[in-house]
């Protein structure tokens, strides 16, 4: 209960929020607003915030990418697959337990505690006979109310990480120019919407194992030894708007 309430607490440093609105800042500079004007929206934002009724609370959940790592691991590791290549339903104990893939892809977490989180979010369900099965190949971060904190800051840090580093970039700037595409349409009706979505979930789920298989084969041990490091990756998301 301890650590639940220390990750409860704990804030966004004045650096991570700036970095988070720097892109915002600067298209209202380019936009034409004033300082002014900018914090008015800004405050009024907060305002809309704290009156909406109905929205989904934000619940700390710890570092995400543990999460995704038990996910990724539990649908590609040969030990945790039946004869048809699908996740196996695991016991919590045992050597090809939940626990021994928590401790091998997420070491150091509590295996409990994942799987508690997991089963909030609708990730994994027991099964009557007392087994934990795979629900999602995808972590989901929200369901019902609550919505996990850390993913969805890691997921917009990044983006506008991503939009900093392409307002700023020049010719002469080092490092590779990011990018950003998106494909879209109005003209699919609501069931059909909902069909792409689907359809895009299992289309990037084998589009991103391809990327990690790359990451992983381009990795080099001596980078490890080295106090920066560069953090390079993929991050996709699926537009839904009426």
């Amino acid at each position: 209960m301890r650590a639940y309430t220390r990750r409860r607490n704990r804030v966004i440093s004045r650096d991570q929020a700036v970095s988070l609105l720097y892109p915002i800042a600067a298209f209202f500079n380019s936009g034409g607003m004033t300082r002014a004007q900018a914090l008015d929206a800004l405050a009024a934002a907060g305002d809309d915030v704290r009156r909406s009724v109905g929205k989904r609370k934000l619940e700390h959940i710890g570092a995400g990418t543990c999460y995704l790592d038990v996910i990724a691991t539990w649908t590609r590791q040969r030990k945790f697959l039946d004869p048809r290549g699908q996740p196996r339903s695991l016991p919590f104990s045992g050597a090809n337990g939940f626990a021994a893939l928590v401790k091998g892809a997420a070491a150091g977490r509590d295996p409990e505690e994942i799987l508690r989180v997991l089963m909030r979010f609708k990730n994994v369900r027991r099964l009557s006979n007392g087994r934990i099965q795979l629900v999602s190949s995808l972590f989901r971060a929200s369901a019902g109310p609550r919505m996990a904190f850390e993913p969805i800051a890691c997921f917009l840090n990044d983006a506008s990480s991503t939009l900093t580093h392409t307002l700023k970039n020049t010719s002469t700037s080092a490092g590779p120019d990011l990018f950003w595409r998106t494909v879209e349409s109005v003209q699919l009706s609501k069931p059909n919407a909902k069909k792409f979505v689907e359809f895009a979930k299992q289309r990037s789920l084998l589009f991103l194992f391809e990327m990690d298989d790359w990451l992983q084969a381009h990795a080099s041990l001596q980078v490890h030894n080295n106090k920066k490091k560069i953090r390079v990756g993929l991050g996709l998301f699926s537009i839904y708007s009426q």
